[in-house]
């Protein structure tokens, strides 16, 4: 976790102030490797009608389909405004992917209105899953 936070800092032009263990990462990569980012961003002051069901989908897609291929982070905007001032989101729900190269970071593209597609798993689980491989490149 510690690498992973490392490479987020080196992204962001403002330091961090947030302390690794205030963050909460969905899963970890128990072989430390330098891996991308991702990072739902919520806001618990400003939540939407479908927010927490959106980011518990959220997660079950990045569980099932990235599992030591990615780190994924779970951050309260109200607790870390921070990360929406460097993302520049006012979204109650962003998820943000950021393209991590030899341990350096190149570049972050997000996706906002989960919240609004929750209907349906399946187009849930392939709108996000298009996003994260078109942006890192993945099949």
């Amino acid at each position: 976790m510690l690498i992973a936070l490392t490479a987020l800092m080196l992204l962001l032009a403002n330091p961090l102030y947030a302390s690794p263990t205030l963050l909460e990462n969905i899963y970890t990569n128990p072989e430390h490797q330098k891996l991308p980012e991702v990072i739902i961003l919520y806001n618990s002051e400003n939540s939407c009608e479908n927010c927490n069901k959106a980011i518990d989908m959220t997660i079950r897609v990045l569980k099932e389909n990235y599992r030591h291929k990615l780190h994924a982070y779970l951050i309260n905007i109200a607790k870390h405004p921070e990360f929406a001032t460097e993302f520049n989101t006012h979204a109650p729900l962003t998820l943000v992917v950021i393209r991590i190269s030899d341990g350096t970071a190149f570049g972050y593209n997000k996706l906002t209105g989960l919240q609004s597609q929750t209907d349906d798993f399946e187009d849930f689980n392939r709108r996000i899953t298009e996003f994260i491989n078109n942006f890192l490149g993945w099949d």
